[in-house]
């Protein structure tokens, strides 16, 4: 990097993290707060992430949460629950049923019945796969999860940095954390002891871009649905 300061748009690795959603940052605190002290010796960051790591922690739960009902039943079902009694009394006999099951190899029925019972944030591509299998669902395209992360407003695609050993491309902006300044090292004799390096920076349009989208995100207010009567009142103007 040409100098030792922290900007916004720094791309910072944390080697030590297991969590793909904190591993590897991009700094989005304002330069004048950094600049000015005003950013409390607190850094906000947003993960930048693989397309793996969006599907599985984000995309797959969503489409599956479309499916719910039909997982729910393909759970109750997959351990003979009688469908007609109540909710309650269902969760209840799926609570206890995978409370003792020891099945060393992950099955459908196990993933379902964790998805049901709201025990993981996240589900694997195998394990997805295994799941629609098994209920005998149409799998998602994958031309569809594609449309979705280009189209979505908390995901920027950015440039490639895989000569940096950088294999995710995409800034996932919902999902933004914080970090003490003295946990980023920016010269190389601070490394080894703080959980942070920065390693790049954005150029200006990707970073401009970046700052635009936060805003867009978290500054956006969402309306009631309501009758929409435009489309009558232009043909009966215009008639």
């Amino acid at each position: 990097m040409p100098n030792a300061t922290l900007r916004q748009g720094d791309l910072i690795r944390f080697d030590g993290s297991i969590d793909p959603l904190r591993s590897l940052g991009l700094v989005v605190t304002a330069d004048c707060d950094i600049k000015n002290g005003k950013h409390a010796q607190v850094i906000t960051l947003v993960p930048v992430v693989s397309s793996r790591d969006i599907l599985e922690n984000y995309l797959i739960p969503e489409h599956c949460d479309r499916l719910r009902d039909q997982i729910e039943t393909f759970a109750f079902r997959s351990i003979s629950i009688e469908l007609s009694q109540s909710w309650d009394t269902k969760m209840a006999l799926l609570r206890e049923a995978a409370m003792h099951d020891e099945k060393a190899e992950v099955t459908a029925w196990q993933i379902a019945a964790q998805f049901a019972l709201s025990t993981v944030n996240m589900m694997s591509i195998s394990e997805y796969k295994l799941l629609i299998t098994e209920m005998k669902v149409s799998p998602k395209k994958p031309s569809s999860f594609v449309d979705q992360i280009r189209s979505r407003g908390d995901l920027m695609i950015l440039p490639d940095a895989s000569e940096l050993g950088v294999s995710g491309r995409i800034a996932w902006v919902r999902h933004i954390w914080q970090v003490s300044v003295s946990d980023i090292a920016l010269k190389t004799s601070d490394v080894s002891y703080r959980k942070g390096e920065r390693i790049a920076r954005l150029d200006s349009p990707y970073r401009y871009r970046l700052t635009q989208l936060m805003a867009q995100v978290f500054a956006d207010i969402g309306l009631p649905d309501f009758v929409d009567c435009i489309s009558f009142t232009v043909e009966e103007n215009l008639a």
